[in-house]
């Protein structure tokens, strides 16, 4: 009942402020009186103050912990809209403690879909569609999340935040705010000021986005790669993202070997981590610990001698551990080996070798895929390289070795008929999927 009254209270707070406006716009010119009919009825300034007196009050009166508890419970949405209540609530629903208590309401994670056109970048578009449990036969995305230079490329996906690459130029974009969030280029890098040519002597240059729990810090990790005449050279980069941030040059230890770091990237326990290539057939897993900025590898154990072409891996979180998930033979063979990190200060690996279903083996014979959802504890996502219709993905349970098919509708027809040189796309999960959080402007607690 509480809720209920706070939610309703701030929402006629709302509406009647809506039409004191309108009224007041209305009262300007001459009206006649069936315009004056329509007019909503007139609630005095003294009224609506008293109103907005009260309902700050009544906040006041409720326990701290409780009312946090009960506005938790509201959508993201109404939680964003009663900011405008007074600056008690304001204060309340901006601060990083009631933003974090918001992130841990349990929520349907989504299903999020980027488009790129490489040569109109302005024809980029973002959708986006709830995921319900258990995983349906179909899914339809039913929103539009598209804004303005949020760039297309790599999307990466954490407590509901995605980070994007515009150019060579990260966006962090969180689809509940509709806040994007610019990140300045690493004008102080020796490889980007070398001026290359990226179609003739390029370089890679990847951005992963990070958390660090213990101070509450969200962090962008750059790693920038560049090869000449078989001499291989690494930058490493840090932003905070908060207000004032800017880029910082991390050093690393001399066994810390330059690497081509993947398009993906896991963030876990407070380390982020991704594959990489510091040869052409050695496979490496990189530890980067978001608080004290320091970098680790260990080397993956191929028995097989194969290239990063013919190989396709991910790092994933495996039961709240970190494993590399390998699915090279999945195609031929309908194996998946898994490379689950049993001890990292020893360097210990162990192996698991799943066998997909004699059934399910249609399911993975005719195109070549691709790995997400590397954050779904135990499950990941499967998805065509090319973009096909009817477009689908592969949800494969690695606890109980099942694979399920899902047809993914609300994909615009004409994407399907642009030449597959000029078109990108990624498919990816976010889960939690909400954040009322802004990188910037945060406020502590009102008390």
């Amino acid at each position: 009942m509480v809720r209920l009254s706070l939610r309703v209270a701030a929402s006629d707070i709302l509406q009647n402020r809506e039409r004191i406006k309108l009224r007041r716009r209305r009262g300007r010119g001459r009206a006649t009186q069936r315009t004056q009919n329509r007019v909503a009825p007139q609630i005095p300034i003294e009224e609506e103050e008293a109103m907005h007196s009260s309902i700050t009050c009544d906040a006041r009166h409720i326990p701290l912990d409780l009312l946090i508890e009960i506005l938790t419970r509201l959508p993201a949405k109404s939680v964003l809209k009663f900011k405008s209540v007074s600056k008690f609530w304001l204060s309340l629903l901006s601060s990083r403690e009631f933003c974090n208590r918001f992130l841990m309401v349990p929520s349907q994670p989504r299903l999020y879909m980027s488009l790129k056109d490489r040569r109109f970048y302005s024809k980029s578009l973002l959708l986006s569609s709830a995921v319900p449990s258990p995983f349906p036969s179909t899914l339809e995305f039913d929103q539009d999340l598209t804004v303005r230079r949020m760039g297309g490329f790599n999307p990466r996906f954490l407590h509901g935040f995605i980070c994007f690459m515009y150019y060579l130029n990260a966006r962090v974009y969180n689809p509940t705010t509709r806040q994007l969030y610019i990140i300045p280029l690493i004008k102080e890098s020796d490889i980007i000021a070398e001026g290359r040519d990226l179609h003739y002597d390029p370089y890679t240059i990847q951005y992963y986005m990070g958390h660090d729990p213990v101070k509450d810090q969200y962090k962008l990790l750059c790693t920038i790669f560049v090869e000449d005449m078989g001499k291989k050279r690494s930058e490493y980069w840090v932003y905070v993202l908060e207000s004032g941030g800017s880029w910082k040059r991390k050093s690393v230890a001399n066994d810390f070997h330059p690497h081509e770091p993947d398009i993906l990237a896991l963030c876990m326990k407070g380390a982020i981590y991704y594959c990489a290539w510091t040869d052409t057939y050695t496979c490496v897993l990189v530890r980067f610990d978001v608080r004290s900025e320091g970098f680790d590898m260990m080397q993956i154990p191929w028995i097989e001698k194969l290239t990063t072409d013919e190989k396709t891996v991910s790092q994933i979180d495996y039961g709240g551990t970190v494993a590399v998930i390998d699915i090279t033979y999945l195609k031929e063979t309908g194996t998946v080996d898994l490379w689950v990190v049993e001890d990292w200060t020893k360097k210990e690996w162990s192996r698991k070798t799943l066998v997909l279903k004699p059934c399910q083996m249609h399911l993975v014979i005719t195109n070549r895929l691709t790995i997400r959802g590397t954050n779904l504890k135990g499950k990941v996502i499967l998805f065509p390289r090319d973009l096909i219709s009817p477009f689908y993905i592969l949800c494969y349970d690695l606890h109980t070795n099942n694979l399920e098919w899902i047809e993914i509708k609300g994909i615009p027809d004409s994407w399907f008929s642009k030449d597959e040189d000029i078109t990108y796309f990624d498919v990816d999960f976010l889960h939690p999927s909400e954040s009322i959080r802004y990188l910037e402007s945060e406020r502590k607690i009102f008390r």
